[in-house]
């Protein structure tokens, strides 16, 4: 049973202070200790890590079988080493996990462990818990082993080291990692298959396991391994749910206004802008949480899941391997009540939402610091990237008005660099001086106007900012055109917008209401009187060609967001790494505009062919190539 477990006082005590001596000694003498490993089966694997990891929890290791695969999952032994009641683990519990400061690290171990002993390094003899998992060729789970063994590890990859090895057929650990790699995509389409959102990419952005952003590019080899580690909890948590074993399950859970998965997926593709996708989330997902109640993963799609993969570095992951070792490999009972879990339980939640609201502030306070020093320093604006100046222009908001920004937004929008989010602080941000308001207004209504798909994406992301709808009033004119009234926040234009196309009219309808936020003359859309339309001119856009031409609108949430500053550029990029010949453009007048075919081909094979017409050459080869660009990005999914 449980010792010393059932008083959160002495469980969660913060006198770290206090005993600091007596971890000292422990240390120590863990440090001493001789690793043993009779009764332990002998394993091989190999550590994939971020290039400046140091505590290293996990190896992995594939091995082929006639009818699927058996994979190993070794996890560092820390209950081995860490005795249970010790000084050490009560820092640990009260601590809760690794902290990843902006200047430091504090580790749940000290650093003489957590680097060392603990550490699963090369070529050293470490104590380590295997979960063995044997699966069919359809990546069904057939059968779960949990063992004592001991690794020496065979190699230290770093991310990037390991994604070189995969293309390098000379190097020995090239067929292991490959063979590594196709499993973990097939554990990544199987759960996919299921409705899974986490860990996965949605609309052109990667997520993680709980459905949040994943800001950087991932490693293949990070892929394998996360996969991997799923798989590894997955199994665990189902080996102790079908003994109903009560453990600290990670359940994560959907808002009751968020969509079924099925629908939720097709939702996020269709928004596309990593903006839109990102508030979508917030207001759909609840954070993830322990419980020893079993409730299920609603981003991984999984009935149970749990953490188990790093006990260095997560105490919810040490405690439940005292759990598991007690109960799979010692045949005793589990050293913890479902009273002392609850308690544990609720003192990780608490802890991790302290140190995320600790965190976030301190990065919030960071970024405001650094806002004003840059809007202080005349030129500086002019040298940052595309995403450096979006975070600046959100962040001017809360400390100034938007006047400062005022000279490089224009700049950015006459070059047409600028992203929607971008046009949503400009659109409904404040500005000091009148004057700046009409510069900026004068040329972002320019910009839109040119490529009214933007307005549309534009006022979507006020709507998910703002946690409010953007809605249409419709309208059919008596020649049969679409007429449209763009709603925000209960406001519309006095006039609609008319096209011959409904996607049309929307756009041109958004353009309208952005001019009205800036001219502050939107009217309450209960005021609209739909029956007076008259059937008015159209004024036609880049749109309505496409359509009148018998050539089918572009897609943009199929084009990613790094494509559409430069589309022309990257689908020369994107085919010359498929291995693809260059795409051929060939030009045509229509009437006044101009029709431009993009023609892609492998060998002599045409692949895809995509039309565009616009009223030059340029733009007409720029819709071409985004059209080409989704086209490919629909063969590929």
């Amino acid at each position: 049973m449980c010792r010393g477990y059932n008083q959160k006082k002495r469980l969660y005590s913060e006198s770290v202070a206090k005993s600091s001596p007596i971890i000292r000694s422990e240390i120590q003498q863990l440090l001493d200790e001789p690793i043993l490993v009779s009764n332990r089966e002998a394993v091989l694997g190999f550590t994939i890590d971020g290039q400046t990891s140091k505590d290293l929890d996990d190896a992995i290791w594939i091995q082929p079988k006639p009818s699927g695969v058996v994979i190993d999952v070794h996890i560092s032994d820390v209950t081995a080493l860490i005795p249970m009641g010790s000084s050490l683990e009560e820092q640990a519990i009260s601590q809760v996990a690794t902290n990843y400061m902006a200047s430091r690290i504090e580790p749940m171990f000290p650093h003489e462990l957590s680097e060392d002993k603990l550490s699963l390094l090369e070529n050293q003899l470490r104590l380590t818990v295997t979960i063995r998992v044997t699966l069919d060729e359809s990546a069904n789970i057939k059968k779960t082993q949990l063992l004592l063994t001991h690794l020496t590890s065979l190699k230290q990859f770093s991310y990037g080291s390991a994604d070189a090895t995969l293309n390098d057929p000379s190097n020995p650990f090239f067929q292991v990692l490959r063979y590594c790699e196709v499993w973990a995509q097939k554990f990544a389409w199987k759960r996919q298959s299921l409705g899974a959102i986490g860990q996965t990419t949605v609309g052109g952005v990667t997520l993680d396991e709980e459905g949040r952003l994943v800001e950087t590019s991932m490693y293949h080899s990070q892929q394998i391994i996360q996969e991997f580690m799923i798989l590894a909890n997955t199994a665990v948590a189902n080996l102790a749910e079908q003994h109903q074993l009560p453990l600290l399950y990670r359940n994560h859970t959907a808002s009751a206004v968020a969509p079924k998965s099925k629908e939720l997926i097709e939702t996020l593709t269709t928004l596309g802008l990593p903006e839109l996708i990102r508030q979508k989330l917030q207001s759909w997902l609840n954070a993830a949480t322990y419980s020893p109640a079993v409730i299920g993963h609603f981003a991984l799609s999984l009935p149970a899941y749990t953490h188990f993969t790093s006990p260095i570095r997560r105490v919810a992951d040490y405690v439940n391997h005292r759990i598991l070792k007690a109960v799979f490999i010692d045949n005793a009972e589990s050293p913890y009540t479902v009273e002392d879990l609850e308690g544990i339980a609720e003192h990780i939640n608490q802890k991790r939402q302290e140190v995320k609201e600790k965190r976030n502030d301190h990065y919030r306070e960071k970024r405001l610091s650094q806002t004003v020093n840059l809007l202080q320093k005349r030129g500086k604006l002019q040298g940052l990237s595309d995403k450096d100046f979006s975070k600046i222009l959100k962040d001017s908001l809360k400390v100034s008005k938007l006047d400062q920004m005022v000279p490089e937004a224009i700049a950015r929008l006459e070059a047409r660099e600028l992203k929607p989010v971008d046009l949503y602080y400009l659109a409904f941000g404040e500005y000091q001086d009148p004057e700046n308001k009409a510069l900026i207004k004068e040329k972002l209504l320019g910009y839109i106007e040119e490529q009214p798909a933007h307005a549309t994406q534009t006022l979507q992301i006020a709507s998910a900012i703002n946690q409010t709808t953007l809605e249409y009033l419709e309208k059919t004119t008596a020649s049969g055109k679409f007429a449209f009234w763009s709603v925000f926040e209960g406001e519309t234009t006095s006039v609609p917008a008319i096209a011959t196309t409904k996607q049309a009219a929307k756009h041109q309808a958004n353009c309208l209401l952005l001019q009205g936020v800036f001219e502050q003359n939107l009217v309450p859309s209960k005021l609209i009187d739909k029956s007076s339309l008259q059937d008015v001119a159209i004024t036609e856009t880049i749109e309505d060609s496409i359509i009148e031409y018998g050539i089918a609108e572009i897609d943009l949430s199929l084009v990613p967001e790094e494509a559409r500053d430069c589309p022309v550029g990257y689908l020369h990029d994107n085919l010359q790494q498929l291995k693809f010949k260059k795409p051929a453009y060939f030009f045509n007048k229509v009437q006044d505009k101009w029709r431009c075919s993009c023609r892609v081909s492998w060998f002599d094979d045409l692949i895809l062919e995509t039309e565009a017409v616009a009223s030059s050459k340029k733009e007409a080869k720029t819709m071409a190539s985004l059209k080409a660009i989704a086209d490919l990005e629909r063969l590929r999914s």
